[in-house]
């Protein structure tokens, strides 16, 4: 980890490899973060990276470029995602996440911003305003998770894969038709929706089959049709 200073924020993040454009920017968290000042710490990771002391001591950390996981590891030793944040999302909206989960850097050049809660709390008398954007994000992250309890609970592999990469489609592109390059292994999937990751790879490779989807490379695919990615139209082939 290597902490950065507020006025290099702006050219941390657009010179940050993990900020690809297949990560949208988000200008309003830029601003957000520019508001806060100087309670707010600034820190550049590599991927792989731990980087539970974001939110340690009750800290509250957001998203500037990059990816974050939020993981649960299970006694055996497997690992389980509970949550990927992208640009703009914010984590440990809770007091006690760090007793049960823990943080790991996703990319490469991954830039983070952290506030503590004490000062954050001040926001809602000093800067009503900072206050209400972060609980629209809030809201956002509610929103989000709801969507991966629905993929879960569809009834075949295929069509979790199919929903799991109709939602990733659209929090990475606001474009139909243009190429979305996946920012996690297919490892990554299999553990953020709970299956073995040769599944996926069959999901994944059927959803070519059918056109469904195209692959201009194992990471790096187009929404064809988007119908069936969305609604889990797919034969039970597994």
């Amino acid at each position: 980890m290597n902490i950065i200073s507020l006025d290099k924020i702006s050219s941390a993040a657009d010179e940050a490899p993990g900020q690809s454009p297949h990560l949208p920017r988000h200008d309003n968290v830029m601003s957000f973060t520019h508001e806060l000042g100087a309670a707010v710490t600034l820190a550049r990771w590599e991927r792989a990276d731990c980087c539970d002391s974001i939110v340690a001591n009750s800290g509250i950390g957001w998203v500037l470029s990059g990816i974050v996981r939020k993981c649960l590891i299970l006694e055996s030793g497997q690992r389980r995602i509970v949550d990927l944040m992208m640009p703009g999302d914010f984590f440990c909206l809770k007091r006690n996440d760090t007793r049960q989960f823990s943080f790991e850097v996703s990319t490469e050049e991954t830039v983070t911003a952290r506030i503590a809660r004490r000062d954050f709390n001040s926001l809602a008398t000093l800067q009503p305003v900072l206050y209400r954007f972060f609980y629209e994000r809030t809201c956002q992250t509610n929103s989000r998770l709801e969507d991966h309890i629905l993929i879960q609970g569809r009834t075949t592999s295929a069509q979790k894969i199919a929903s799991y990469l109709c939602l990733l489609s659209r929090r990475l592109s606001e474009e139909h038709g243009e190429p979305v390059v996946l920012p996690m292994s297919r490892y990554d999937i299999a553990d953020h929706i709970g299956i073995a990751v040769e599944t996926v790879s069959r999901a994944i490779t059927e959803l070519r089959r059918q056109g469904v989807i195209e692959l201009e490379t194992p990471r790096s695919l187009v929404v064809r049709d988007t119908r069936k990615l969305a609604d889990g139209i797919l034969p039970d082939f597994f």
